[in-house]
């Protein structure tokens, strides 16, 4: 299975938003900071998280071939708090987290991603051709 970078998953995701008439307004790669993606559409402004599988292979922090339960899991609390500090600064903005579409993904953290509906969260399964898969 082949695990996608963060900048893997900005990358199919921006091209899945702009087939479906989202304007990119901006977005970050690398170790840039930032939010991932800014998209609008109509009077919608969307904020996205996204998170790997694994590190870039530029990464200076590069330590293992993939992340791990433990990593994902950190990763993905990251995401919320992230998504969580945007909503509250733009409360009338859209915000998403994207993940690839991976097994260990999926068996580490997949149970939880129901819940970001609740929260106002939409979240994005990214796959190794680009599909995505909207929840």
């Amino acid at each position: 299975m082949i695990k996608l970078t963060e900048d893997e998953i900005i990358t199919f995701l921006i091209s899945h938003l702009k087939k479906n008439e989202w304007t990119i307004d901006s977005y970050c790669l690398g170790q840039n900071h930032g939010n991932d993606i800014v998209a609008s559409k109509s009077n919608t402004k969307l904020i996205v998280e996204a998170k790997g599988a694994r590190a870039g292979d530029n990464s200076p922090t590069k330590k293992r071939e993939y992340f791990d339960s433990g990593q994902i899991k950190t990763h993905f609390g990251k995401a919320i708090v992230k998504v969580l500090e945007e909503k509250y600064l733009n409360p009338k903005y859209k915000h998403a987290i994207a993940h690839p579409d991976d097994s260990d993904i999926r068996k580490s953290i997949g149970h939880l991603i129901p819940f970001l509906k609740t929260l106002g969260i939409k979240h994005f399964w990214i796959s190794s051709n680009g599909n995505v898969i909207e929840e």
